[in-house]
């Protein structure tokens, strides 16, 4: 079996919060998590805020497959988003953390 990566992709709630909301947050999760030992993949980084929600799922989507370990923040019921990523992450085996 192949040995498990410590990429963690970060998910959490997006659409309809305040841009700097969202990126403290988001950005509180990848120092948390880099002290943790481990290697975040924040897609607040990797998405405009101007994309349209397809676009930036399909990024994030992308972003998710590097990973082997996905971290739900707190909000991560209240975002179609995040459920969906969740929902890929369980159905391919990655190892699920929550804040």
């Amino acid at each position: 079996m192949a040995k498990k990566n410590k990429r963690i992709y970060i998910a959490g709630k997006v659409s309809g919060e305040k841009p700097e909301e969202v990126f403290h947050k988001f950005l509180a999760a990848e120092e948390k998590l880099k002290a943790d030992g481990w290697e975040p993949v924040n897609p607040v980084r990797h998405c405009g805020a101007e994309w349209p929600w397809e676009k930036c799922m399909r990024a994030c989507v992308i972003l998710l497959m590097g990973c082997d370990n996905i971290y739900l923040l707190k909000d991560w019921k209240r975002s179609r988003g995040a459920r969906l990523e969740r929902y890929i992450a369980l159905k391919l085996g990655m190892r699920v953390t929550k804040e």
